[in-house]
């Protein structure tokens, strides 16, 4: 059980009150699960219990605005396409032949994580490629971004999809030249293919998604904001598996924010209304405007660099706005996916219409993403108090699909130094299982641009490391609207912070290897390398 006496006392320790905070201290008490005091340890007073923190850095607990906790714990129980052993289509039908000799015949053979810009080959599998390593068997294969499907010849015959099939409006399904379905399934296809395969047992997700939060603990994440109930496997069935998990009376999660895909009518049709919570909050929905990159499914204004296509948006424009408007009325916070610039600016417009609809609202309505910025947006996202949701992990794990689909304007691409000095709120997150599930790995790509893997996209566009570390701390909180009780340590602030084995503001700190020590939340130990190390010098088993 967590180790939670009614004071603590951390000594020893490099504190960082805020990533903006250039005097650490190196002591701080905590008091019913709120910072009590902080400053020099000679002046610290007396607690419960004292922790030599043994020079460990602390820092605010991290937020992740934008995760698919349910997506990852998914995953979990399904083959693994995106290891360092998938680098070529025959490691993919390996992977899917080993599981069909294991898998028995009336289930689904489910792989996911597959990234083609990871393979020498630089495409999918084909149906046939999959017919011959499961033969069997219905394979899905699900692209790490899920927004594409592919399925073999069994899946389709089961989900009834013939050659003959309409692509429907906001996605399509691939064809070879003489029109036979090549297996691939894109943007609204694919969603409904998700939709239509069978659910995994809810108490296994649910115990699948308790593992999931506990490694994002362990990462140093003391809250996040699950970035969509339902883009996995339809809203209802994860919101049940949710509900189940909450009801688990030993589950102590981080704080969880909770964005609902749902139109506000369907919302409205289920009793669900925006409620703000310190620990389960449920504030915000989630609206899909156009595609993505990978795909070149983005509503763009310029056609990708690699062909003539500008992209579409995922529903009608006009009922797109409506939707937002509505949202607006009904006291929503809105977070929309866009990729594009058209997409961006049209959302844009309609926080505008929605903020004349009704002016004394203040929703801090999301743009998630916001790949490729449109003329003018960021003053005019700065006179709406919008947010801009961004996933710096991006930069490498999408490397080659932006160099690819922008060319030499890939420069230009994923904004973030340009919107912290337009004054408009930056904030970081994963959008894991799509982006790297580190938030250390996402700072450090803020910082260098991918400069890992070769000349970084749009250097001039680097954050600082405290804007970075900011970005994951303050601005995590503040896009959750809790930055009045948590997202610094000042007494009275909620006693939630982490312990690092390196300063991440230190200019010669490797941000990405840095490893948490120790995870406090609500004033309680929850997780404890530090301890059990010392323990084990002392000769203490």
């Amino acid at each position: 059980m967590p180790h939670s006496p009614d004071t603590l006392r951390f000594i020893n320790a490099r504190i960082y009150r805020s990533a903006d905070d250039t005097r650490p201290a190196n002591a701080l008490v905590t008091r019913k699960g709120a910072v009590h005091w902080v400053g020099e340890r000679q002046d610290a007073p007396e607690a419960g219990r004292t922790i030599d923190m043994q020079g460990a850095t602390i820092i605010p607990g991290l937020t992740d605005a934008h995760v698919h906790l349910f997506a990852i714990a998914n995953e979990r129980q399904q083959v693994q396409l995106n290891g360092s052993g998938v680098r070529t289509i025959a490691d993919v039908l390996r992977h899917v032949s080993a599981s069909a000799k294991t898998t028995p015949l009336t289930q689904w053979i489910r792989a996911v994580g597959f990234d083609e810009n990871n393979l020498a080959e630089d495409r999918y599998p084909t149906r046939d490629e999959i017919d011959a390593a499961a033969p069997d068997h219905p394979v899905i294969i699900r692209r790490f971004c899920g927004h594409t499907a592919i399925l073999n010849s069994a899946a389709l015959k089961l989900l009834q999809i013939g050659d003959g099939v309409s692509d429907p409006p906001s996605g399509s399904f691939g064809r070879s030249a003489a029109g036979r379905l090549d297996g691939s399934a894109k943007e609204s296809a694919a969603e409904a293919v998700f939709r239509a395969i069978p659910a995994v047992d809810p108490a296994a997700m649910a115990a699948s998604l308790r593992e999931t939060i506990e490694d994002s603990m362990r990462m140093g994440l003391t809250a996040a904001v699950e970035a969509a109930v339902g883009f996995t496997s339809g809203f209802d069935d994860e919101f049940a598996v949710w509900k189940l998990l909450r009801q688990e009376s030993s589950f102590s999660p981080i704080r969880l924010g909770f964005m609902y895909q749902l139109d506000p009518k369907d919302a409205a049709m289920r009793g669900l209304t925006p409620r703000p919570d310190p620990d389960w909050q449920a504030m915000t929905l989630k609206f899909f405007a156009d595609g993505i990159v990978g795909a070149r499914t983005a509503a763009v204004s310029k056609p990708f660099a690699d062909t003539d296509s500008t992209g579409f948006f995922m529903r009608n424009e006009d009922d797109l706005e409506r939707v937002i408007v509505e949202a607006h009325l009904d006291g929503w916070q809105t977070a929309t996916h866009c990729v594009g610039d058209r997409a961006s600016a049209r959302v844009i417009a309609a926080f505008e219409k929605a903020q004349k609809a009704l002016p004394g609202h203040q929703p801090r309505h999301r743009i998630e993403h916001y790949f490729v910025p449109p003329d003018g947006g960021l003053a005019r996202m700065k006179a709406l108090g919008a947010l801009i949701v961004t996933q710096p992990s991006f930069l490498t794990r999408m490397r080659r699909s932006i160099l690819e689909a922008f060319g030499p304007d890939a420069h230009s691409k994923y904004p973030a130094r340009s919107v912290i000095d337009a004054s408009v709120t930056y904030v970081g997150s994963s959008d894991a299982p799509t982006g790297h599930v580190s938030p250390w790995i996402g700072m450090a790509n803020a910082v260098d641009r991918g400069a890992s893997l070769g000349s970084p996209i749009g250097a001039d566009e680097a954050l600082t490391r405290r804007q970075a570390v900011g970005s994951y701390i303050h601005g995590g909180a503040f896009a959750m609207k809790q930055e009045d009780w948590r997202g610094t340590l000042v007494p009275g602030m909620v006693a939630d912070f982490v312990a690092l084995d390196r300063d991440p503001f230190d200019a010669s700190t490797d941000l990405a290897a840095t490893n948490v020590l120790m995870t406090v939340l609500r004033g309680a130990v929850r997780h404890d390398t530090l301890s059990a190390a010392a323990e084990m010098q002392a000769g203490v088993h």
